[in-house]
């Protein structure tokens, strides 16, 4: 699996079940990332969509503890160990690779999902947000290693600065 984020330097990821900030390259990126892809998050996270919907296009999984949860045009699983299940049905039935599950929060499901992801795109912002949920800080982490960065942008609709990086599990 894959883990797509956007996070401030302390890895800070939303405040108030929102994006700190929603950058037009960013949402961008994100879409070219995850386009006929299979979308793993939570049902918080999907209430940040628009029209609380799944997205489009993308194969969507919605982790949830909520059992009488049920989503038109997504796929709900109710524990960890059924969405991994599911994940191995995907691969088998689709001829799907582990690359093609990505993982897009939010911060309980990332958690959850870290030790099953190899890579992670992280568009890290320059500036601290207010923030409530936060992912899990991978340059503290032995087992991550930062393999790419892009230059560093600016955002005029926001007034910050962003860099598209690249971790890999070693």
């Amino acid at each position: 699996m894959i883990a797509i984020v956007n996070t401030d330097p302390n890895w800070g990821i939303g405040k108030s079940n929102e994006l700190q900030v929603r950058i037009s390259k960013d949402l961008i990126r994100f879409k070219d990332l995850t386009l006929n892809k299979v979308i793993i998050y939570g049902s918080k996270t999907m209430q940040t969509y628009p029209k609380g919907r799944p997205l489009p296009n993308r194969t969507n999984i919605v982790l949830t503890r909520n059992r009488e949860l049920i989503i038109e045009g997504a796929i709900v699983c109710y524990s960890l160990a059924e969405l991994l299940d599911k994940v191995e049905q995907l691969k088998q039935e689709a001829n799907l690779e582990s690359e093609d599950f990505i993982v897009v929060g939010g911060a309980m499901i990332y958690e959850m999902l870290l030790p099953h992801c190899n890579k992670c795109y992280v568009t890290r912002i320059d500036q601290v947000l207010p923030a409530d949920s936060f992912f899990p800080n991978l340059d503290q982490r032995e087992d991550w290693e930062l393999i790419e960065q892009s230059q560093w942008y600016h955002d005029l609709t926001n007034d910050l600065n962003y860099s598209f990086l690249t971790y890999r599990r070693k």
